[in-house]
């Protein structure tokens, strides 16, 4: 059966998961390797640019607060600016998540059965 994504959250873990070769795991857990840190650092910075939610909800996400979100996506905006491979990465994210946020539906899930519940 394939993945449910349930939040805006989801798509943005799903395509830094597909373009920087992290998993969701490595970006909430404290590892501090340069490429699971500028992965989360982009989660940061695009959960920021591409949805309406605030920097504490995006913190609780990746088991930060938000202060962590801020000073990570201001980093994350000037590596973009200054690094290529960085720049490049995230216009492949951005073009794989920005046409699926505007159909995001918000569903919830059964906590037995793992399945959406539409109502």
């Amino acid at each position: 059966m394939g993945e449910i994504i349930v939040t805006p959250y989801d798509f943005i873990f799903k395509a830094i998961r597909k373009e920087m070769k992290v998993t969701k795991e490595d970006i909430v857990s404290r590892k501090r390797h340069r490429k699971i840190c500028e992965a989360r650092q982009m989660f940061c910075l695009l959960a920021r640019m591409h949805t309406d939610i605030g920097s504490s909800d995006i913190g609780e996400q990746i088991g930060r607060d938000h202060a962590t979100v801020l000073y990570s996506a201001a980093t994350m905006s000037d590596l973009v600016a200054n690094t290529k491979r960085l720049a490049i990465a995230k216009s492949y994210i951005e073009m794989d998540i920005i046409p699926q946020l505007n159909k995001v539906e918000e569903v919830k899930v059964c906590e037995h059965c793992k399945q959406p519940i539409y109502e």
